[in-house]
């Protein structure tokens, strides 16, 4: 924690602080990860998931390939296949992680908006 954590911690009331330490705790990476299959894009990220597995599938079968090609033209092209496959899931796997990163940040504004609202509500009682 950070000294303007800090700060923050010490301006609340017992009260807020309590409620506000129940978030505290992230969740842990495999529900993350689980996650970003459900909401509005839970579709589109399992067709990417899925996508990412034939890729993962193409890069196998292509350095397979390679190692049984026997001549040098044969050998570049089962490479290229390899590097373009794991290109495309390294795409992918950055995707999974920009979704996790933008729901944790989702999470904080949720939290934010929280904060202000119960700030609201107190300064109008």
């Amino acid at each position: 924690m950070t000294n303007l954590d800090q700060a923050i911690r010490q301006a609340l009331s017992a009260e807020d602080a309590e409620f506000l330490a129940r978030f505290d705790k992230e969740a842990p990476l495999h529900s993350q990860v689980l996650g970003t299959f459900s909401g509005p894009m839970g579709a589109l990220n399992v067709f990417a998931a899925i996508i990412t597995f034939a890729m993962f599938g193409a890069a196998v079968y292509c350095a397979y390939n390679l190692f049984l090609a026997s001549d040098a033209r044969t050998a570049v092209l089962w490479s290229v296949g390899v590097v373009v496959s794991m290109l495309a899931v390294a795409m992918l796997k950055i995707y999974f992680w920009m979704e996790i990163n933008k729901s944790a940040v989702l999470r904080e504004v949720k939290r934010l908006e929280l904060q202000v609202a119960r700030l609201a509500a107190r300064a109008q009682a």
